[in-house]
């Protein structure tokens, strides 16, 4: 369930329900699905807590590019307080402005277990069909290979921290 469209117009403007809805009622819809329900639009650790109170089986930490509100952080600010504190109580996923294989790295090294790429596959797909979209996976796994030789990573699981350049302090 994308929670950060509730407040897109154009979904109401189309007749779609896209009201903010309250843990009972998140809880009551996640209690009547069979599958594993994952909540997208988590921006804070207030949201990922709740979204395990109420059931969800995974989170995506997205600000829905930036469409909602253009003064909102990128997912990669907020995703390491996110994943510290609810890391192993739910799935942790992450989108948002993934253009390239060191973008996913990186992705992954401040906490999310998998990483979603939206908008350059769905122009991969328009501009070259099957053909683009593999084109695109193939570029996306060699430069995610590239990155991960140049930080020392063997594999996704030696992925940490460590491999990004942290701010200096004041």
């Amino acid at each position: 369930m994308d929670l950060d469209a509730a407040g897109l117009l154009t979904l109401k403007l189309m007749g779609r329900p896209v009201n903010p809805k309250p843990p009972a009622t998140m809880r009551a819809i996640i209690a009547r699905k069979p599958a594993r329900f994952i909540l997208k639009g988590i921006m804070t650790v207030d949201q990922a807590k709740l979204a395990v109170d109420v059931g969800a089986a995974a989170i995506v930490v997205s600000n829905h590019g930036g469409r909602v509100l253009d003064h909102t952080p990128g997912a990669a600010e907020v995703l390491p307080e996110i994943a510290a504190a609810v890391r192993g109580r739910v799935a942790i996923l992450a989108d948002g402005g993934v253009r390239t294989g060191g973008d996913l790295l990186k992705l992954i090294a401040l906490g999310a277990e998998a990483v979603m790429i939206g908008r350059p596959f769905s122009i991969a797909a328009v501009g070259g069909l099957r053909e683009g979209v593999a084109r695109l996976i193939d570029l996306i796994r060699q430069e995610l290979m590239s990155a991960m030789v140049l930080t020392g990573c063997r594999d996704i699981a030696t992925v940490t921290r460590d491999i990004l350049r942290q701010p200096a302090s004041h």
